[in-house]
């Protein structure tokens, strides 16, 4: 990789349809042919200590997909002060990865981790494979712990709840928006119901990343995406690989 794509002055790369494409070409072909996680990035203290965390913590995550939004993070947000949503955090291990970077990066934005911290909510039981109750081993009262012997709390927040009952008290109470979403929650509804409402409050270029629609047993998520993003926003995607990274809202073409 360049070295021109570390540096944050150097984006966007190349905009195409409202989307850098050059940096969603960069993240996704060296992540997926070159490792670059454990190559490039594995003289980054930074993206090794929050690696560290994750794993230390435990996470379903996987190490490309968490040296993508590292990528994303550091070098890609418009705003780097912007704050990060991310809706199904299980475990926390990926809520604890970018929190523990935003600390070593000494940023004032925090990371905010929505789940029921319970399990699956009802799901669909067409669309969606997941059930009720599914990922409900989270070890929460570990993972309170944990942010407090890492001393992470004024980077990472829990937010405790099904989503429509938690997030617009968080929306309403921030007067600094999201400028990245981290969408993991698997199933249909909930991944509409976060986008929508998360939409208004997005700074320009912000950054929404679908852990999910790419998987198999996640036929829900991608309907999401496709009703939701492609059709009716009629967004283009940024990235396919490790995720599926979207702009909104779209980027000025040059």
């Amino acid at each position: 990789m360049e070295k021109s794509i570390y540096d944050a002055s150097s984006y966007p790369i190349q905009v195409s349809n409202g989307r850098d494409i050059g940096a969603g070409h960069t993240r996704g072909c060296w992540l997926e042919f070159s490792d670059l996680a454990n190559k490039d990035l594995g003289s980054d203290p930074i993206f090794q200590r929050a690696l560290r965390a994750a794993n230390a913590r435990g996470t379903l995550v996987s190490t490309n997909k968490l040296a993508n939004l590292y990528l994303i993070l550091r070098y890609a947000m418009p705003d780097p002060q912007a704050h990060v949503f991310e809706f199904g955090s299980y475990m926390g291990g990926s809520a604890v990865f970018m929190a523990t970077a935003l600390k070593l990066l000494k940023r004032g934005s925090r990371v905010f981790a929505f789940d029921t911290f319970e399990g699956m909510p009802e799901t669909d039981p067409v669309r969606d494979l997941h059930r009720q109750g599914d990922f409900a081993d989270t070890k929460f009262d570990g993972l309170l712990s944990y942010i407090r012997d890492n001393e992470l709390q004024t980077h990472l927040s829990l937010v405790k709840g099904r989503f429509d009952e938690t997030l617009p008290g968080v929306l309403a109470e921030q007067s600094q928006g999201p400028g990245l979403l981290h969408v993991d929650c698997d199933i249909y509804e909930p991944i509409k119901y976060v986008i929508r409402a998360c939409l208004p409050h997005l700074g320009p270029g912000s950054h929404i990343v679908f852990d999910d629609p790419l998987h198999g047993s996640c036929l829900g998520a991608f309907d999401a995406v496709q009703e939701l993003l492609i059709r009716e926003l009629n967004l283009t995607a940024e990235q396919a690989y490790p995720h599926l990274v979207f702009r909104y809202p779209s980027l000025p073409d040059a």
